[in-house]
């Protein structure tokens, strides 16, 4: 019996001690006031694999190419959510992308952090498009309303799971790293 608990949730009781132990299960509190609009000191730090961290702040989001995703909500209604695909993102620190997904780049993760510490992790080719069919989007907006501060003001969208619990709302940094052997 012990082995088949193992062999089912092994990997994932490796990922959350290696991201962090407990931390990494627990639940997103509720935020305190919800406040529509990205103000300008919406920053979001990304980590390179190198140890650089680049701030990005609303206006280096703004520059970045833009697309919509329809996906149902934790409400249960679709909604169309606007904002950046993720890779896009990354691909500003350096992050490996299409035929660079191979060999060594198949170890890297990124881990998406919330502000009350709420943590995922995506494999690369989760969010590559040579990999993947879906887009899994860093979203400013719902609907084309920005989104609320319980959210916002970066919110990750991941279109195709059955259970929405990788939206990291409040996203406040986004961490490359080596996944050790």
């Amino acid at each position: 019996m012990l082995c088949s608990i193992l062999r089912v949730w092994g990997p994932m009781l490796a990922v959350a001690l290696l991201f962090g132990g407990p931390k990494t299960a627990r639940a997103q509190a509720p935020a305190a006031k919800p406040v529509a609009g990205t103000s300008a000191t919406a920053a979001l730090r990304l980590d390179s694999l190198d140890g650089i961290t680049r701030i990005l702040t609303a206006a280096d989001f703004a520059a970045l190419p833009h697309q919509e995703v329809r996906a149902t909500g934790k409400d249960g209604q679709a909604h169309t959510y606007q904002g950046v695909a993720l890779a896009d993102v990354l691909a500003l620190v350096g992050a490996p992308q299409g035929k660079a997904v191979h060999g060594e780049a198949l170890a890297v993760a990124l881990v998406a952090e919330a502000a009350d510490g709420y943590r995922v992790v995506f494999a690369l080719p989760e969010l590559d498009a040579a990999f993947a069919s879906q887009v899994v989007l860093l979203a400013t907006a719902r609907d084309g309303q920005p989104l609320l501060a319980e959210s916002g003001p970066y919110q990750i969208i991941v279109p195709q799971e059955k259970r929405p619990t990788r939206w990291v709302r409040q996203v406040r940094r986004l961490r490359l790293v080596r996944v050790p052997a």
